[in-house]
């Protein structure tokens, strides 16, 4: 009998740290926290900037440290929410301007400007909970790295 009873109390234990958990992953967190679960430093920056009828997506690599460092300074101004699989449109085609963080690892966060979403290494998306992100600094910056 005693036996049962530890075995139904580690069932609720164990219940209720899940529950914790996916309610913690779920919950707002600072991007600094993104950021954190990573480890590495970043690198470089990948920008895109979308297609247009005549055209295709122009990509560049900025590697400057201070560059990487100012686009991570700038993000970690605003707050980020988990989405769920069910709020994930994965047949979604964004064709919009966005910057990729990378590390030695090959460790990614994307960063969709328009659509206010960060992917983390192609398979976890967030959405910017405090924003929308400053376009205008966005711009300037992608601007001030666009290479020709």
């Amino acid at each position: 009998m005693k036996i049962r009873a530890l075995l139904l109390i580690a069932l609720l234990i164990g219940g209720t740290y899940v529950m914790l958990q996916t309610y913690n992953e779920t919950n707002e967190k600072s991007f600094s926290d993104l950021f954190n679960t990573i480890g590495n430093d970043f690198n470089s920056l990948i920008f895109t900037k979308p297609t247009t009828q005549d055209s295709p997506a122009e990509t560049w690599v900025v590697d400057d440290e201070h560059e990487v460092n100012q686009l991570i300074d700038f993000l970690q101004n605003y707050s980020i929410k988990k989405l769920n699989a069910s709020e994930i449109d994965s047949k979604d085609e964004i064709d919009v301007l966005s910057i990729e963080l990378i590390d030695d690892d090959g460790n990614k966060i994307t960063v969709m400007i328009e659509e206010n979403i960060i992917i983390q290494n192609e398979n976890l998306y967030y959405e910017v909970v405090d924003g929308p992100l400053d376009v205008n600094w966005i711009v300037k910056f992608f601007v001030s790295n666009r290479s020709f």
